[in-house]
């Protein structure tokens, strides 16, 4: 039984750490393994999660697994490839033909995401970060969030009605956009302690919408990239509770400074 387990970040962070380590084991192993052999191996996990981890791996196209035999192996194709890296990686910019790595095209695939799309995304990949002073190790777990992001932005059918409408109290952002906003790097925590200042807002500015998720996508982002920045710099400027939407600067402001206050009292925010 083997003392300490290996794992890949990047495998992780996309499927899961349980499945990230079954896959890595399966992947060093040189034939087929039963079943049994790794419910013995990985004995701190119960059957059902080992089969249903082992399970989605191979939803996932990622391994073989026969059920009538209780055997599993690696996918073919995937045996072909070669994983070699050096043990330490130096941080580098990106560079203008990078390419992602047959494994992220696989990732990708196998949500569901079209081989063309991906390929569209690559140049503005690069330019949004050549843009950038950051370096990083691998840029192959960024283009998989990015694609993520674009390609949820391009099916997801967020608050999809036909005609605007004013928001109330009772309004929720749908289970798409708190997808979004996480997949952005942002907690649910954030955006659910804000969404009272959201309502507050938009009921006293009496406005109407077809989309209040896309309004709130877009106040949650740029909330956040304030408070980063603040953070950051050591700013103490507030955020402009009556103008949080670089959209919405041509709006003149008209609202009274002493009802803002008795307001923010008012439901202390």
């Amino acid at each position: 039984m083997s003392k300490f387990f290996k794992f890949e970040k990047e495998v992780a962070q996309n499927i899961g750490l349980v499945k990230s380590i079954l896959y890595q084991f399966i992947k060093e192993q040189k034939k087929k393994i039963n079943l049994n052999e790794i419910v013995e191996e990985f004995s701190f996990l119960s059957q059902d999660e080992i089969v249903s981890a082992i399970s989605d791996l191979s939803d996932k196209g990622l391994i073989d697994f026969n059920h009538h035999k209780e055997q599993i192996s690696l996918k073919t194709d995937f045996l072909k490839k070669k994983t070699l890296a050096p043990s330490y990686r130096q941080s580098t910019r990106i560079e203008s033909d990078w390419q992602p790595s047959d494994d992220v095209y696989e990732i990708l695939k196998r949500s569901g995401i079209e081989e063309v799309f991906i390929d569209g995304l690559v140049d503005e990949f690069i330019v949004y970060w050549k843009d950038r002073p950051s370096a990083l190790i691998s840029f192959n777990s960024k283009f998989i969030e990015y694609v993520r992001i674009k390609w949820a932005q391009h099916t997801a059918e967020i608050d999809t009605k036909t005609s605007p409408t004013v928001i109330d109290n009772s309004w929720k952002p749908s289970s798409d956009c708190f997808d979004i906003i996480k997949m952005t790097g942002i907690s649910k925590e954030f955006a659910e302690k804000l969404l009272p200042e959201f309502i507050l807002y938009w009921k006293n500015d009496g406005r109407a919408f077809i989309s209040w998720d896309i309004k709130f996508l877009d106040f949650i982002k740029n909330k956040w990239n304030f408070e980063t920045e603040a953070s950051s710099n050591g700013s103490v400027q507030k955020f402009d509770f009556y103008n949080p939407y670089e959209d919405d600067t041509q709006v003149k402001k008209t609202k009274d400074i002493a009802k803002l206050k008795e307001l923010r009292n008012k439901y202390k925010i």
